[in-house]
């Protein structure tokens, strides 16, 4: 029986196999994020590279070559200025309707592009007005203090699908808090007045209150989503780029390597006041 227990045993530990598992080393991906506005003003596109949640802030690009085509019509060139910015030469315009694609090649040589992308129309504020509530002091228990918040009219355009982003600014600083990806699509109010969804963004006496109403495509609305879906999940290492948000670049040169990023279009709509 002894020498049975002593054969079993060795069966067992000759039988074990040792498992390697290959961890992915540290991906050095292309991220790429740039808009083309209606405004006439100097676009950009910026171009770093994506890192580990332990490492620094993101590395950037500085020696590309970067343009965005209009089909069928001229190419605008963007220069690089530092942070990994590049800013179109002169400042220009997006036409709505038109179709554009970002062109970029890459240090090493490799040819980046995005797919073709059209700037829709502009949804119009036809007017912003100030609301207020009254709520509960932080700073002096028992008493309340009045906060001022956007009321904002604008209709949208009835029979066809239409994507939003909203941006809001105090005193020219964009919101953030409690978000700052505020997306609607006209789902549940097509060719009806656009839902505000502002109450939780405030402002006080003597602030400059400033909304901002981009009409942008599906495409760049499906990427946004995904885009605040990750982030709203981050850890701190929030410079860290989510490894899954990929969009429409790919790299021409090497299709294997994926790109993350985005390069979409926006028709702007803005309004401002102060708040009295």
């Amino acid at each position: 029986m002894k020498r049975l227990t002593i054969i079993l045993a060795i069966l067992l530990f000759s039988c074990e196999e040792v498992v390697v598992i290959p961890l992915p080393g540290e991906q050095n991906l292309l991220v790429v994020e740039g808009w083309l506005t209606d405004a006439v003003e100097r676009q950009y596109v910026r171009l770093s590279r994506s890192n580990s949640f332990s490492g620094p802030t993101n590395p950037v690009i500085e020696d590309a070559t970067v343009l965005v085509q209009l089909r069928n019509g001229p190419s605008q060139t963007y220069s690089y200025v530092g942070g990994g910015n590049y800013l179109s030469d002169n400042p220009y315009r997006g036409i709505q309707g038109e179709e554009y694609r970002l062109s970029i090649v890459l240090p090493n040589g490799d040819l980046v592009r995005s797919t073709w992308t059209t700037i829709e129309s502009t949804t119009q504020i036809v007017l912003l007005s100030v609301d207020r509530f009254e709520e509960n002091d932080p700073d002096n228990p028992g008493q309340t203090k009045t906060v001022f918040f956007p009321r904002i009219t604008a209709r949208d355009s009835a029979n066809y699908q239409n994507y939003y982003r909203w941006m809001l600014f105090r005193n020219g600083n964009q919101l953030t808090d409690p978000e700052s990806i505020i997306l609607q699509n006209d789902r549940f109010f097509d060719g009806n007045f656009i839902p505000n969804l502002f109450d939780a963004y405030e402002y006080s006496i003597g602030d400059n209150m400033e909304v901002e109403l981009h009409t942008i495509t599906k495409e760049a609305f499906d990427y946004l989503s995904l885009l605040k879906s990750q982030t709203s999940t981050l850890s701190a290492a929030a410079s860290t780029t989510p490894a899954i948000v990929n969009g429409n670049i790919s790299n021409v040169s090497k299709p294997e390597e994926m790109v993350l990023g985005f390069f979409g279009t926006r028709a702007i709509s803005s309004a401002s006041q102060v708040v009295r």
